[in-house]
């Protein structure tokens, strides 16, 4: 009598083990678009919690919030614009106990503020979590967590690109108004400064917080429209900047991880995805908050 064979062939594994592998490389691409998908969603729900929060900020001092990177003597502590709302992003707890009498970055603000949270750092990004050194921040003894969100400092030029002057929005106190809507020389626009409309201006912008010294959660955080939206990603993520290298033309600006583009909060606390393929000039007018543009946008 013939003995029922028990098992696969070899022929008959190799099969198994090619529909396995065929329906692993159909499976993975709907995972990560499923992945980027939720993650755009959790960016759009962040930036709309800091529209409310700056909305609240500007309700109650009847103007957005500015940073005083460079404290003089009407503005003498330094301070960011983000932890400014906190209070009214459900934060005022932390909020209350910020000394805002003195810089953000002394004790007992900088244990405070050295640490992640989750409101202002996008899910996409792979770097949201690395504690790096920033402008007058040395590493190792003294690093500050990132921002994703930047503010809009205006159409201006970095040290190449294109956009008014001066470079980087660089204004002394004297005049610190900046063509967007939160500077860093102690100015902000109020609701009436925005002449060109609240639904055709930015106010914030997505950026990588890793890839420039300029845009952390405590110290500063904020973006030109000088180059295009995620303008030289690739070199800044193999070549993270530093106090030695800054690479200040290259990483003010605003970028994400986001396929094609990135979010923005306008100044109407609506957030929309801008394709990183926008036309400049259409890019550079909704960075300007009073320059008469005429913006179309898809």
């Amino acid at each position: 009598m013939r003995r029922n064979r028990i098992g696969f062939t070899l022929i008959e594994l190799l099969v198994v083990i090619a529909i396995i592998a065929i329906l692993i490389a159909l499976l993975v691409p709907a995972v990560q678009k499923v992945r980027e998908a939720a993650a755009r969603t959790q960016c759009i729900n962040n930036m709309k919690q800091i529209g409310i929060a700056l909305h609240g900020y500007h309700d109650a001092n009847k103007q957005l919030p500015s940073s005083e990177f460079h404290p003089n003597g009407t503005k003498p502590v330094k301070w960011n614009w983000i932890p400014k709302i906190l209070s009214h992003a459900d934060q005022d707890p932390l909020h209350r106990q910020l000394n805002f009498t003195i810089n953000g970055d002394l004790a007992p603000n900088y244990a405070l503020l050295s640490k992640p949270f989750p409101l202002f750092l996008c899910p996409a990004n792979p770097f949201a979590l690395v504690m790096r050194e920033e402008e007058t921040h040395l590493a190792p003894n003294f690093v500050l967590s990132q921002s994703d969100y930047a503010a809009n400092a205006g159409d201006y030029q970095n040290a190449s690109g294109v956009g008014a002057k001066p470079d980087y929005g660089n204004l002394s106190y004297a005049n610190g108004e900046v063509r967007g809507v939160m500077g860093r020389w102690g100015w902000a626009a109020n609701i009436a400064n925005i002449a060109d409309g609240t639904s055709n201006t930015i106010a914030v912008g997505e950026c990588v917080g890793a890839f420039c010294i300029t845009q952390n959660l405590a110290s500063q955080c904020w973006g030109t429209t000088a180059h295009p939206i995620n303008y030289m990603n690739d070199s800044l993520a193999n070549n993270l900047p530093t106090q030695g290298n800054p690479r200040w033309d290259e990483s003010i600006g605003f970028r994400s991880y986001h396929m094609g583009g990135a979010n923005f909060l306008f100044c109407d606390g609506t957030v929309r995805f801008l394709d990183q393929n926008i036309d400049m000039v259409s890019y550079r007018a909704l960075a300007s908050r009073a320059n008469n543009e005429a913006v179309t946008l898809p």
